[in-house]
């Protein structure tokens, strides 16, 4: 078949939270942008569906509306604490100061994908696959299966697995930076408290966790999750498991009487920052799990990735002008993202190497929280209106 070469400003690949939100953030630049995405959506992301606040703070950067509609979007749950239980069921919980939501990824991914779609004049390719990447210096040809798109940059949006970031970036896969995951959707868990998110540790997976996230009345998004280097050198089965840590925990097996164990559990792989990871070069810029964004102690990745194609669109439109977008150019993008993000990146990687050679760190962090002691009290207060 011959391709037929199609030309833009920016191309966008991946069409995830970070790529609609790079083509919102754009929408106003008078730049001919081009979305690309390997499927077509509604489509499921396997995640632990938390939205968190960052999330709120970036869409409102972009247009206040987008944080009224999400708000008032009917399959978005609002959270307001979370709940942290010990191996020896001891807990504490934390009340959220900011909005935070739970949302299934198929639900919020299509909610965002539709704002790109009809408030933006971004030419939209769903099933378009990128297969193979050339960087000629001055501009990058993405060949995919119909046509060859040519742009001046591209932002990789293209999640975990990005192949910009492979072949643009050598990005290869670091077990001490991965992590692996599953999750289920079992519905009727009993005491499935509508605003609040559980974390459980298990004495048998330390450093891992379970969690209980409520993304419906019903419906509640349960996994499991940990460092990839534990998983191979223990030989753990993520799936086998999370039924183990029910059964584990009393309070869980009475929870999970009417549910069982026999639910779908499908697994994923986490790229996890230590706030130090190259984001650019020429002519490229990465963004979210392409660029190893999430976060390694809460996992969270959808509110890094949507900061990170805010910072992208604004770099594109400070710079386009000029038309260069040089690896010395490019780095100003990554400094932008690291000026809002890197401190926190690098201080919970510490935090989740340290707690993954000492898992009893974690254990003695919950029973002082859970007690009501002064410090503990005054930490937490403080805690509440960190988050």
């Amino acid at each position: 078949m011959e391709h037929t070469s199609l030309y833009f400003d920016v191309v966008i690949v991946g069409a995830g939270p970070a790529g609609s939100t790079c083509a919102l953030a754009l929408k106003n630049a008078d730049l001919k942008v081009a979305l690309l995405d390997k499927t077509s959506f509604p489509r499921d992301k396997i995640c632990g569906d938390a939205i968190p606040t960052r999330v709120v703070k970036v869409l409102n950067r972009i247009d206040q509306k987008y944080v009224e509609a999400l708000r008032k979007f009917e399959l978005a749950v609002s959270v307001k604490s979370t709940r942290v239980v010990a191996p020896s069921g001891k807990s504490f919980t934390v009340h959220w100061k900011n909005e935070a939501f739970n949302c299934k990824r198929t639900d919020f991914d299509h909610l965002l994908f539709n704002w790109a779609k009809t408030e933006t004049s971004t030419a939209i390719f769903e099933n378009t696959p990128v297969l193979s990447v050339t960087n000629n210096n001055d501009c990058i040809h993405l060949h995919t299966p119909g046509n060859t798109f040519i742009a001046p940059i591209v932002i990789a949006c293209d999640g975990a697995h990005s192949i910009l970031a492979k072949k643009l970036n050598n990005f290869t896969v670091d077990k001490e930076k991965y992590s692996g995951a599953v999750r289920a959707y079992p519905n009727g868990v009993i005491g499935n408290t509508h605003h609040l998110n559980e974390i459980f540790f298990s004495k048998n997976l330390m450093p891992g966790y379970f969690w209980l996230f409520p993304v419906s009345e019903s419906c509640s998004n349960v996994g499991l999750g940990m460092l990839s280097a534990t998983i191979a050198s223990k030989k753990i089965n993520l799936k086998k498991s999370l039924a183990n840590v029910v059964a584990e925990f009393p309070e869980l097996t009475n929870r999970f009487s009417k549910v069982g164990v026999q639910f779908t559990v499908d697994g994923f792989g986490l790229t996890m920052s230590d706030g130090k990871t190259s984001l650019s070069g020429n002519q490229f810029l990465l963004c979210g799990d392409a660029g190893s964004l999430i976060d390694p102690l809460s996992g969270d990745g959808i509110g890094n990735a949507m900061v990170s194609a805010w910072h992208a669109a604004e770099h594109v439109k400070k710079f386009f002008t000029k038309n260069i977008f040089t690896k010395e150019i490019n780095i100003q993008y990554d400094n932008a993202v690291y000026k809002e993000l890197g401190k926190e990146l690098k201080r919970n990687y510490r935090i989740m190497k340290i707690c993954s050679k000492n898992p009893w760190l974690i254990e003695a962090l919950i029973h002082f929280f859970s007690s009501e002691n002064f410090l503990s009290t005054y930490l937490k207060k403080k805690l509440n209106k960190y988050i």
